[in-house]
């Protein structure tokens, strides 16, 4: 009888190490699969907002000359960089069409570069959504894999601690 209580014992403990680590991968898969979809948001954005900028720089051509200001921000497609960079990249491009703007009033009369400028901005409110919402999972997904049972599932399952988006924006990052 001692060895099917010990038997017993055994299969409910391994029963119970079954279930935390399904438990836990399955909350840490959670976590992922929302990182994920809001990165692909993130990374639309981002492109999308790279368009936004290229065409806008056809608009700032127009009005100063032909002087193309932002040849160095045209080419960021062709980077092979992490959204985080392409993000600052794009960030310092924006910012030097609102410096633009402010050197060139015949900018804010046109109507195009007002529109495209309109476009970006909204473009950069769902930037900002998607990267807080990254933000968050990131934020409850790396407290969970510092914690016992999730850092060993985490350790298994290749799961990793994320670095977190920058959705801070200053007065003079904002758009025109």
């Amino acid at each position: 009888m001692n060895i099917y209580l010990i038997m017993a014992i055994i299969f409910a403990f391994v029963a119970i190490l079954v279930l935390i680590y399904f438990s836990s991968s399955n909350k840490l898969k959670y976590y992922k699969e929302r990182m994920t979809a809001s990165e692909n948001i993130i990374e639309e954005s981002l492109n999308k907002k790279l368009d936004l900028i290229i065409s806008i720089n056809t608009e700032v051509k127009k009005v100063t000359g032909k002087k193309d200001y932002l040849k160095d921000y045209v080419g960021i497609r062709d980077l092979i960089i992490t959204n985080n960079e392409k993000d600052l990249k794009l960030d310092e491009a924006v910012k030097l069409i609102n410096e633009l703007t402010d050197d060139y009033e015949d900018l804010t009369k046109d109507k195009e570069f007002v529109k495209k400028m309109n476009n970006l901005r909204e473009n950069e409110e769902s930037l900002v959504a998607a990267k807080i919402t990254f933000n968050q999972n990131a934020l409850k997904s790396n407290q969970l894999i510092k914690t016992i049972p999730y850092n060993i599932v985490a350790k298994l399952s290749k799961c990793r601690i994320r670095s977190f988006y920058n959705t801070n924006k200053t007065d003079s990052e904002e758009t025109f």
